[in-house]
């Protein structure tokens, strides 16, 4: 109790030994001070922003721990305790440090509902994220990531998958086997080929590829009934699947600065329909003339995508 009261007064904190929430954020701690560690009823963990190389793997101890949030420090590795004690974790929050790798014992984490480890060093994710079963966000933008693991269509739960900025040229089959998917962000990779299983993301509104490589779209691509919004901006596609046409729900189709010579499908018979961009292509003028009299916007996707 003496040494929680120290600690209170050193970071003008108020934790009781019975505290089930911690905010350590900003308070230049270089290591996670122990007291903090033996709060045993601690369900969220905020140390944002120190100067944090390590983590204890003392904190398994932690065994009603939920949401840890380290980000904005200056970890390399996440230790062994965490996957091993925190069983209990629905959200981890570990973007902007140096993690090489994630605990090859992540799928023990079979709550865990949020992973957001974006801006990192990471070039592969543990095969064991696949056991991740109740995983609703993936996010993992900003990382050296060369290919996603082949058993990700096991995380049935996922909602959203986002890796842009990684290096991954290709993706699994098993893909499609995300029937929950709602959001796919692959901006900013190497994608020169989609799998014909990406036809099966049946819950699937928004696919993000711009400036990937791909050349061409499989035909399966028209069974995302649901989607709303597809950016392919900045590839090299030089034609597209007449199966484009049957997006009943599109409602934005970006495909500047492709190859195209011809559309190949008629977005006019597409009632909800209402934006594309086409420039950066060698489209005739009447074509593109024939777009804005269908009453659809001619203008670059939001840069938010």
């Amino acid at each position: 109790m003496a040494e929680l009261a120290e600690l209170n007064a050193q970071l003008g904190l108020e934790l009781g030994e019975g505290a089930t929430e911690a905010d350590l954020e900003d308070k230049g701690l270089e290591e996670v001070p122990p007291q903090v560690l033996r709060l045993g009823a601690l369900e969220t963990l905020v140390l944002d922003r120190n100067q944090l190389t390590a983590l204890p793997d003392a904190i398994g101890a932690l065994t009603e721990l939920r949401e840890l949030h380290v980000r904005h420090n200056g970890l390399r590795a996440l230790p062994d305790g965490l996957s091993a004690g925190c069983v209990k974790l629905e959200g981890l929050f570990v973007e902007n440090n140096k993690l090489g790798a994630l605990p090859s014992e992540l799928g023990s984490l079979t709550q865990l509902k949020g992973l957001i480890v974006n801006r990192n060093a990471l070039t592969a994710l543990p095969p064991s994220v696949c056991a991740c079963l109740a995983l609703e966000g993936l996010y993992c933008d900003d990382n050296r990531l060369g290919e996603l693991p082949a058993d990700i269509g096991q995380l049935g739960a996922l909602e959203e998958l986002s890796a842009r900025h990684n290096a991954l040229s290709t993706l699994p089959a098993s893909i499609g086997g995300l029937s929950r998917l709602r959001e796919l962000r692959l901006s900013h990779n190497r994608l020169s080929t989609l799998p014909q299983s990406v036809g099966s993301l049946v819950s699937l509104k928004g696919l993000f590829l711009d400036h990937n490589r791909l050349q061409t779209l499989p035909v399966e691509i028209g069974g995302l009934k649901a989607v709303e919004d597809v950016n392919l901006e900045s590839n090299k596609i030089k034609t597209l699947p007449v199966t484009i046409a049957h997006l009943e729900s599109l409602k934005g189709l970006y495909l500047e600065n492709n190859e195209l010579q011809a559309l190949g499908f008629a977005p006019q018979t597409m009632p909800q329909l209402r934006k594309m961009s086409v420039a950066g292509n060698a489209l005739s003028s009447a074509e593109t003339q024939r777009l804005t009299d269908a009453g659809i916007e001619l203008g670059a996707a939001p840069v938010d995508q």
